[in-house]
Order: C-alpha cells, then structure tokens, then sequence
C-alpha cells in the first residue's frame, strides 16, 4: 500500500548555491546500479584526510539528466566540498561547481521516502511555474545508517531561466 506524500504549498523556495570547489567522483548510473556507489563518500573523506585537504560542507550527490525512470542512464557526481585543492588526488578529481539557481526542500527521515517525496516536490515545481534543467542536487547534512528518521537531507532541483 502506498499513501501520496503530501508537502505545504508553500515547501519549495527558490535559492542559489553559492560555487564550491569540491573533491569529485563522477561516473554514468541509473537508479538501478546508484547502490554501487554507496562507498564513495567515505573514500572522498579519506582521500581528502590523507592529502590534508579541509571538508568544506556535506557530500552532495549531483544528478544530470536523471528522470525518475530506473534504467535511465544519468551522470552522477559525488562531490565533498574542500576549502581549497591541494595535491592530485588519487581516484578523485577537484572540480569547481558554479552557482546553482533552484529550488530546495530540506527532508527529514529515510531516504525510502524520497520516491514519492520526488514526485511531490516535481508537482509542486510545475505548480509554481518552474521547469527542471536537468540538474537535482542531494545535500547530505545528517546520515544514520543505524536510525534513518534522523537523516536530514537538502534537494536542490535546478530550475531553468524563464523566458518572457
């Protein structure tokens, strides 16, 4: 049984993410194959200890191109924020985001929540008059593994320019 996941009209505000300069795995993923990648964040942590780089923010998981379809090919970036790059990584590379325009909404609980939170938050974006620019960002602030309820997780949806 499934219930819709409701959200207050007014959950999603529009925002812009300042550039970072992150420490970076990228790769092609679907929905299917994401749990490969579960590792990475802890191996960008310790990447970063050992090459004395300073954490900057949360993991971010970076989604281009992904669309809800499971076997849907999409790039995945899983970028920790550094204050400034230092040596060549080993597996990793240093990458500068730019500013992102989009809409967030921070979510509390399990990340088994997030596929009807998604097809909540995307109605609510079409309601208010935005498009998806294909970009969708998940800021990590809070894992635990051992209690999801207490994760806390930002979605940052790219919005597109509007033309007039």
């Amino acid at each position: 049984m499934t219930t819709q996941l409701m959200i207050p009209e007014n959950a999603l505000t529009v925002n812009e993410a300042e550039a970072f300069q992150a420490l970076t795995f990228a790769t092609e993923a679907t929905l299917k194959t994401l749990a490969q990648h579960s590792h990475v964040p802890e191996n960008l942590y310790d990447e970063a200890n050992r090459l004395g780089l300073l954490p900057g923010g949360p993991v971010q998981y970076i989604y281009t191109g992904a669309n809800g379809h499971e076997d849907n090919v999409f790039r995945l970036e899983i970028a920790l924020p550094i204050q400034e790059p230092g040596k060549k990584p080993f597996a990793f590379h240093y990458r500068k985001f730019p500013i992102f325009r989009h809409v967030a909404h921070t979510h509390y609980g399990p990340w088994s929540d997030f596929r009807e939170l998604y097809r909540a938050l995307f109605d609510q974006l079409h309601r208010d008059g935005h498009q998806n620019d294909g970009r969708v960002r998940e800021v990590y602030y809070v894992i635990d593994p051992d209690n999801q309820a207490n994760n806390v997780t930002a979605i940052q949806i790219g919005i597109a320019p509007a033309f007039h």
